[in-house]
């Protein structure tokens, strides 16, 4: 009994040193690991304040000792040490993870942007493309431009070449103007030679009889009559003569006017257009301008009596007004009776060949008819030789020229009228 007993308490003391054993060789793998966690966590700072203490072999020896003497239940395991550095350890695993975030922030914004600008590069190819595309239309939209504006003044100039080709000269409306306004800057120069040989009393009564119909209306101007009026009644009598050749249905030099207006009239009845009676006109006016030189031609021999017609109606009147500068006595050969009177010959002359120009036009273009005592001002139309704005014409000294475009006649040349100002109702 004694030795089952002696046994088994040797058998329980084996197994309480092996225990013991196997303790303390698992110690120095904690000690380790304690040391390295130590190690990793210390900072420079931490690691030069105080040094680590580590349990010497007396110490574990008088552990040992300790641990035969106590039961198992009561022991305890070696304790961790505790360092200074954990808060520094902390702050600076804190401070590594916003560095982490903060760059993880920053290259996410750089990826946003490099995006941005891959699809703005995009963009740019695109109008780059676009721009190109519509630079390539421009320039073949210019140059058919170009090509059509050539084809256009082409075509204009092929037609004004066939306009002037049954014309009965190279005129146009607008040199019509422009040949008009001369007219009538002659007429004004001719009548302002006159002007410093008027005699008082005699030339104003003298210039009212050429008018049946004005004798109340001259009375009003007063008497004696003021050189700007007898200037403006010269200018008005010379115009009221050649006014008459510039009528599209007259044709100097040709005895056949009535039956021209007939059948011109006869063609209108039936040709809405009236290309058929301006052409008639053309036609006419051509055959005259390509005559009147031809010598002892029927055409020539009836133009010249246009023109002395003309010329002698002129000089009469105006010789009854001016006696004393336009008296028979004084048509020497270099005398400037003489002289004036080349120079009212020449200007009816141009007046007539201007009249053949007219009628030689595509467009009908015609001296309007103003009813002198009835007719108000019209400002669009004329002109007030004393600049008034209302009233009713007393005197067409010129009458206004118009053209007719598109079946309405617009204005070509303004006319010059003297209004006598609207009585004020008592």
């Amino acid at each position: 009994m004694n030795e089952v007993e002696n046994a088994e308490k040797s058998s329980s003391k084996n197994k309480t040193v092996g225990r013991i054993s196997r303790l303390f060789q698992k110690k120095p793998k904690k000690k380790n690991m304690t040391s390295s966690l130590s190690s990793m966590s210390l900072s420079d700072t931490t690691l030069s304040s105080k040094p680590t203490t580590f349990q010497s072999s007396s110490s574990i020896a008088s552990s040992s000792q300790s641990i035969n003497n106590e039961p198992i239940e009561t022991r305890n395991l070696p304790q961790l040490p505790t360092h200074h550095s954990d808060s520094g350890s902390i702050h600076s695993k804190l401070t590594r993870t916003m560095s982490m975030s903060s760059t993880t922030s920053i290259q996410q914004l750089i990826s946003q942007q490099l995006s941005v600008l891959k699809d703005l590069d995009s963009q740019k190819q695109m109008y780059k493309h676009d721009n190109n595309k519509l630079s390539d239309q421009l320039t073949r939209t210019r140059e058919k431009v170009q090509q059509r504006t050539k084809d256009l003044e082409a075509i204009q100039k092929n037609y004004q070449h066939h306009l002037r080709s049954i014309r009965s000269s190279d005129d146009d409306a607008q040199t019509i103007a422009q040949k008009l306004v001369k007219m009538k800057t002659t007429i004004r120069e001719l009548a302002s030679e006159l002007v410093p040989f008027a005699e008082e009393g005699l030339t104003g009564e003298k210039l009212s009889t050429l008018w049946l119909n004005l004798g109340e209306s001259i009375d009003r101007l007063g008497k004696p009559l003021a050189p700007e009026r007898i200037q403006m009644l010269t200018e008005k009598f010379m115009m009221d003569v050649l006014v008459r050749n510039l009528n599209i249905n007259l044709f100097p030099g040709l005895a056949c006017d009535p039956q021209f207006l007939e059948l011109s009239n006869w063609f209108d009845q039936f040709d809405d257009s009236h290309f058929f009676s301006t052409r008639l006109r053309q036609e006419i006016s051509m055959i005259v301008v390509n005559n009147i030189h031809t010598t002892g031609s029927d055409i020539e021999q009836s133009w010249k009596k246009a023109v002395d017609s003309n010329w002698h109606y002129l000089y009469r009147g105006l010789q009854k007004a001016y006696p004393s500068y336009l008296s028979s006595k004084n048509n020497t050969e270099n005398s400037a009776c003489i002289q004036y009177s080349n120079k009212l010959r020449t200007l009816v002359e141009d007046t007539i060949a201007l009249g053949s120009a007219i009628k030689g036009q595509e467009v009908s273009i015609t001296a309007s008819d103003v009813r002198e005592g009835i007719q108000l001002f019209d400002p669009k139309l004329m002109e007030d030789q004393d600049g008034q704005l209302e009233g009713t014409i007393a005197f067409c000294i010129s009458p206004p020229f118009v053209i007719k475009i598109a079946n309405r006649y617009e204005p070509l040349v303004k006319g010059r009228v003297l209004c006598f100002p609207p009585k004020i109702p008592l």
